[in-house]
């Protein structure tokens, strides 16, 4: 997962690279994420599938990552 914030936004922008055991493309449209990390955190929100390769599926967020503090980017 890798969250940025930009100055053109008024929140966040995210992506999501998901692996899936089946190589099958998923289907081009949103979807909706749920992510839970290697440290128990979880996270949500609509993204829509940029592309699939191989088993490798990248989501940009469509909307409100759920879950994510914005505290967490810094100050600029």
């Amino acid at each position: 997962m890798l969250v940025v914030e930009s100055d053109d936004s008024e929140r966040p922008q995210w992506e999501v690279l998901a692996y899936a055991l089946d190589r099958a493309p998923f289907e081009q449209k949103v979807h909706r994420v749920d992510v839970t990390t290697l440290d128990g955190r979880y996270f949500r929100g609509d993204a829509a599938l940029v592309r699939s390769v191989e088993g490798a599926h990248v989501f940009r967020g469509a909307g409100e990552l759920i879950g994510f503090d914005t505290a967490e980017l810094g100050d600029p």
